[in-house]
């Protein structure tokens, strides 16, 4: 794993802690109260909305590296699930990638696959609503 991604994964791991939050919570409470008894000078204001602004932005970015490769990894292993699977539609692997109408296309046609299943699901027990057909081809 990369440098970058150790460093964010981290950021991400402990700042999603509870102690973490509360900490903050602290911290912005004794925040205030020492700069209620100070009179919040005009550089405290500015330094607290630098840091904000700061962590704000580090933190989305961090949840961004973070979510995108968790959903990386997600995606890789259901596509090996559909390759592993007999009878799964092999051609839903790379679907992320297809075209906006292939998706719609493929949306609708497991529109009808579940609203024909739902309709035989007294006449063929052996079918659930949510079952995907073989892909022909």
């Amino acid at each position: 794993m990369p440098l970058v991604s150790k460093v964010f994964y981290r950021i991400d791991h402990y700042s999603s802690l509870p102690a973490v939050g509360i900490a903050g919570v602290l911290l912005v409470i004794v925040f205030l109260v020492v700069g209620a008894v100070l009179g919040f000078p005009d550089r405290w204001a500015v330094a607290f909305e630098v840091s904000v602004a700061t962590v704000t932005l580090v933190m989305v970015f961090t949840i961004q590296h973070t979510q995108g490769r968790e959903q990386a990894a997600t995606q890789r292993k259901l596509d090996e699930l559909l390759r592993a699977i007999p009878g799964a539609a092999a051609s839903l692997m790379m679907l992320e990638e297809a075209p906006k109408e292939a998706i719609l296309g493929v949306e609708e046609e497991q529109r009808v696959v579940r609203s024909e299943s739902v309709g035989n699901e007294s006449s063929d027990p052996a079918v659930r609503p949510g079952d995907v057909p073989a892909a022909d081809g």
